[in-house]
């Protein structure tokens, strides 16, 4: 496997540290991350899930807004401050 260096600073250093079991090295750290943000982030939809989410545009695009509501922002916002 090529290697590569990266630089980071030592407070991220000291983080992944922290974060790694004393077996692992910060390659395993930083593949384990990635892993877990793709699991997270990146899951791809199912085939029923895309067709829902792309009917749900079609109908947006479309002036269609039936079935959502206006959210106050600033509400919210006030609401967490509390």
């Amino acid at each position: 496997m090529t290697m590569k260096t990266i630089r980071v600073s030592e407070e991220i250093h000291t983080k992944l540290s922290h974060l790694g079991l004393k077996s692992e090295t910060y390659n395993d750290i930083i593949a384990r991350l990635i892993s877990a943000y793709e699991k997270e982030y990146l899951e791809d939809f199912t085939d029923e899930d895309a067709e829902y989410y792309n009917e749900r545009i079609r109908q947006f695009e479309n002036g269609n807004y039936e079935g959502t509501r206006k959210v106050d922002l600033d509400a919210i916002r006030a609401k967490r401050s509390q």
